[in-house]
């Protein structure tokens, strides 16, 4: 069998890398390769964790990942996954998202552990918990090094007798019955075809994602921290963090890395984003919101500049479930699609169960069907009252 991927971000990558390694023949393509600026799955950091609410498939896919990702820290001259542990704060009423996590995240092995307030300000005492309700620390959970994690798929990919072409790959989705799927000028030949590009998807594939599929735009600050006090603000003080707020946009950092500085980001995804054209320099109206929040929740960098930004998208499916599917005009394409910001943490999860579906006819979980789309009687946790988030303000994490 002869595949070809088209997209090497975390997803396409990782399809590659378990596919090869069954035997299949298989091609990797992507403009301008893995981990680079524009792609969903680059810039500097992701979190990992495991706490899904309800929702057991992603923790599931998360928790397979973990394996993955260790060795391939370990295999790497530079680390990739630094385990700090996850810090939720919970600052609104209804906590019954961790509380239905905290099953699932014991299934497979792994904990989420309430603190008490006075504990935790003992323990983390950079942070202001006044109007913080509860507190849960996960252990199993991290920060994942993006770029360098798809570079070293990819490296390991290639390695092991992969072939990388980078350049672009036109897709023509009305001709897609017969294989329309070009590179160079010259037709992609191949049994089957993944399509795993990201915020780029919906530009290749209308027909089937228009509608079922938008692309939103979030802004990531790295703060400076005081020179006197980087043993606080480190992975071996602080953990990663997530503020859960249905009132406010869910702020969530990571801990000071890569000398970059103190990561903090938002998840809200009221506006939308174009791949190709939109501007990627932060708006001043987010910033100064952000560094409200920061000089509330971290006070002591009240007085500390940021020191890089970011803009990253999310292709997000209006549910915040993802979808595989072959497309209905061709059984041979198999679309990944709908990361919705948290697809990176268990792409090798994910690149393992296609593997799955293309080599052992693995059925395709029935939570990935865009067919759901159809059916406003299904949507996720991060839809359902539990957490109480609404339509304008699409959070997921």
């Amino acid at each position: 069998m002869k595949v070809a991927v088209i997209g090497s971000g975390v997803w396409g990558a990782s399809c590659a890398y378990y596919l090869n390694r069954e035997g299949v023949d298989v091609e990797l393509y992507d403009m301008w390769g893995p981990g680079n600026s524009r792609s969903g799955s680059g810039g500097a950091s992701r979190i990992i964790r495991l706490a899904y609410g309800d929702d057991n498939i992603y923790t599931q896919l998360t928790n397979n990942s973990f394996k993955f990702w260790e060795k391939l820290s370990y295999d790497s001259e530079r680390r990739l996954y630094d385990e700090c542990g996850m810090l939720w704060l919970v600052s609104q009423d209804d906590s019954s998202y961790i509380q239905k996590s905290k099953k699932h995240i014991e299934s497979v092995g792994h904990s989420i552990q309430e603190i008490s307030k006075s504990d935790a300000q003992k323990k983390y005492p950079i942070i202001n918990f006044d109007d913080i309700n509860e507190v849960y620390f996960e252990k199993k959970a991290g920060a994942l090094m993006a770029s360098r994690c798809c570079k070293n798929i990819v490296r390991k990919f290639k390695e092991e007798g992969g072939s990388v072409f980078l350049g672009e790959v036109i897709v023509d989705e009305s001709k897609l019955k017969t294989n329309a799927i070009s590179f160079d000028g010259k037709r992609i030949d191949a049994d089957k075809y993944i399509v795993a590009c990201g915020p780029w998807n919906r530009k290749l594939l209308p027909k089937m994602l228009d509608d079922v599929t938008y692309i939103s735009r979030q802004e990531v600050y790295y703060f400076s921290i005081p020179n006197d006090s980087v043993s606080k603000y480190n992975s071996k003080a602080m953990p990663c963090w997530l503020d859960l707020n249905s009132e406010n946009p869910s702020y969530y950092g990571i801990p000071f890395h890569l000398n970059k500085g103190f990561k903090i980001s938002y998840d809200e995804r009221s506006t939308q984003f174009d791949p190709d054209s939109s501007e990627r320099i932060p708006i001043p109206e987010l910033v100064e919101r952000t560094k409200s929040y920061l000089h509330k929740r971290f006070p002591h960098l009240k007085n500390q500049p940021i020191s890089e930004t970011r803009v990253c998208q999310y292709e997000n499916s209006m549910d915040g479930n993802f979808i595989i599917n072959y497309h209905e005009d061709n059984d041979n394409v198999l679309v990944l699609s709908g990361s919705s910001g948290h697809g990176f943490k268990l792409g090798p999860g994910l690149g393992e169960l296609v593997k799955d579906v293309l080599i052992n006819d693995k059925h395709i979980p029935r939570e990935f069907d865009i067919g759901r789309l159809n059916n406003d009687n299904s949507s996720s946790q991060y839809y359902n009252a539990q957490i109480k988030y609404n339509k304008k303000k699409r959070l997921f994490n």
